[in-house]
This record gives C-alpha cells, structure tokens and sequence, in this order.
C-alpha cells in the first residue's frame, strides 16, 4: 500500500444497490485522482478504480458489498470490485466537503448491460488503462484480455439507394445516390485516416441493399455507431441544410416485433432467468435509444460548421435503418437537391468533403466522451 505522507486517505469504501443500479462511494480526507475502467479477465469482470498516491485507513469503514459487487480488494494500483454480473459506469462524481460531511467523496453509479458491451468496454479501456498508469503495462496476475489486440469502434456507413433507387433528384440530374456514396466513401477516408476506428459500407457501389439487410450487418459486423447518410427533397426550392434523424416513439413499438423478425436477438448469459433477460435487453435499448440522441447533439453543431442546417435540426422518425435494439444510429440528411446551393455543395468534392469531416469530428468526440467514464460537477 502506498505510504506517502502527502497520500490521499480512503476512510470508507461502500456499495449499495442490488438490482439494476449500484453505487459506489469512496470517502476520504482529500480528492481522489482516479481512473475507471472495465477489466475482462477469465471467467471475472470488474471495475477497477485506479488512484494515484491514495492509502487506506486502517479503520477504514468497510462494509461487505451487495448485489452485483461480489467482492472488492485494495492493491497499490487502487481498488477492483469483482462483479457477479455485467455493468457499466453510468457517471462519476467527486463531491467536495459539505455542511454534513466535510470529507471528499467519490461516487460511481453503476447500471446493468449486457455480457457482450462489458467485453467490448474492457477490451478499449486496455489502452485507457496504460494511458492513466503512465503507460505502465499491467503484471500477469492484472492482464485483461491480454491475449487480444485493442478493440477499435467498429463504424457502419449507410449510404442511401443505390441500384434501382436513384433516391432524390436535383435539378441537373444529380442522383441522391450517387452524392451519399461519395459522400460515405469521403467519410470512411476522414475515419480511416485517423486509425481508431474499424469501418465497414453497407454498400460501396452502385447496388441496392435491402434495409433490413443494412441493419443486420451492422449488427452482424458489431457496430458501435450506424450512420445512415441521405440527401433531401422538398417542394419549397428555398429549403436547405442538414438534418439528423433519431428513432421516434413510434419506431421505438417497433423495435422489438421487427426484431423478433429478422431475429436481431440481443446477447443474453446463458441460464439467465426470463425476468433478469427483460431487464438487460430493456436496458440495452433504452441506453441505445440515449446514445443515438448524444451523438446526433454533438453532430449537429459540427455539421453546422460545414453547411447550412434546418431549423429544428435534430428530429425524429420511424426509420427502418434506426431500428437496430443494439446499435446507436442517427440518419443524416446533409442537404436538399431540390436546393440550387445545396446540390452546388454536394456535387463539389469539395463540400462532400466539409460534411463527411465534420462528421467524422463529432465521431471522435462522441467516443471521446464515452471513454471518459467520469463527469466532475
């Protein structure tokens, strides 16, 4: 255990929560410099909270932990707390002393998710990990998926029509198309250039694809983030800009009798009882259902920076390639063709190129957002 004198002192560890929400409180004389992270190792999940010069008190209040956290130990590197089931860290806080309780407190509020977005989570938090230990690499008896290279996010780009269905038409003959694949092929060479990301085309030529086949690759290929990419029509010449699109409350009805369809089966522990399945794959949904909206918030003022957008830019609809349960996904419009200086922008590689950057920058910073764990009030 670390000894400095100047270390931060823990002088109570708590759990609380059995069912599907758990909270973690740390206590102690002074802020805690802390990181979070998700550990898959063989046949144990955990969280661990790494912290940096911190001791425990020897009297520290302890009580036995409930619920998911089965058991948690203390080791120099900080504290893990071993899970009976699959969570996520929903946020992070550290609260400053107040009237009734003058100590620092770090509180970790935790929900259920499924085995599959555990796994997924503790194989990107490899790198996370290293980062916060100053690229210290974890000892044998701390390796996490040591055996597998770090998980980049895996993208789907959906580029509208195609084939038989020229989609929307400019005022030159301009095909919707036409524009959107060039537009997603732009997309996916902003992405790749970065090297984070593993990125896959529902189409990368000039072919139909049913929609209910574009969702199923994506879930098939394990997508982190579905983006369908569209250009508009409208009678009214004058109307420009872009739109992002989430599901409605109607798609949401949805989700699960189109599911069942085409048997987009969310990933369950097997032996888990009926009652504990409806609540992970209402979770999956409903956390799905946040983090499609997240991204379309962070995408539009990005998109805004490269074009003109619509009044009320971030709606919602019953769209089919929205309807994955598993998998975020926005539909972007990113102009009118029935605009004259829409169809200009989006004819020109140029302005292709504008929307598919900002695009890509609001990708980076939806996943950077996520990677963070923690949010400080």
């Amino acid at each position: 255990m670390i000894s400095h004198a100047y270390a931060t002192e823990i002088n109570e560890i708590r759990v609380e929560g059995a069912g599907e929400y758990i909270r973690i409180t740390l206590a102690a004389d002074g802020e805690l410099a802390h990181g979070i992270f998700s550990l898959s190792d063989t046949g144990m999940r955990s969280i661990a909270v790494d912290l940096r010069d911190f001791r425990l008190d020897e009297m520290a209040e302890t009580p036995p932990p409930a619920g998911a956290v089965t058991t948690y130990e203390v080791s120099p590197r900080g504290i893990a707390f071993h899970l009976s089931h699959a969570v996520t860290v929903s946020r992070a806080l550290n609260i400053g002393p107040t009237v009734s309780d003058p100590r620092h407190r770090l509180v970790i509020d935790l929900v259920r998710v499924s085995p599959d977005r555990f796994d997924r989570d503790a194989a990107i938090d490899l790198d996370r990990r290293a980062a916060f230990s100053g690229g210290q690499v974890p000892g044998a008896e701390e390796t996490t998926l040591a055996s597998l290279s770090p998980v980049k996010q895996v993208i789907v780009i959906d580029p509208g029509h195609g084939g038989r269905d020229p989609g929307a038409l400019a005022t030159d003959s301009t095909r919707e198309k036409d524009v959107v694949l060039k537009t997603a092929l732009s997309l996916k060479s902003a992405l790749e250039a970065s090297g984070r990301y593993t990125i896959h085309l529902t189409r990368d030529d000039d072919t139909y694809v049913e929609h209910e086949d574009r969702v199923t690759m994506a879930r098939n290929w394990g997508a982190d983030l579905f983006i369908s990419i569209h250009a508009d029509a409208a009678a009214n010449r004058s109307v420009a800009g872009a739109t992002v699109y989430t599901l409605n409350s109607r798609g949401q009805n949805r989700v699960d009798p189109v599911a069942n369809k085409y048997g987009w089966h969310l990933p369950v522990e097997d032996g888990t009882s009926n009652e504990v399945a409806s609540i992970l794959t209402d979770l999956t949904k409903r956390e799905t259902k946040t983090n499609s909206a997240i991204f379309a918030e962070i995408l539009i003022p990005e998109l805004a920076s490269a074009g003109p957008i619509v009044r009320n830019s971030h709606r919602q609809e019953n769209f089919f390639v929205l309807l994955a349960p598993d998998v975020p996904a926005v539909l972007i419009e990113v102009g009118f063709l029935t605009n004259r200086a829409d169809a200009a922008r989006l004819a020109s590689a140029d302005g292709r190129e504008r929307s598919a950057k900002a695009i890509a920058r609001a990708i980076d910073a939806y996943f950077d957002r996520s990677a963070a764990h923690t949010a400080v009030n």
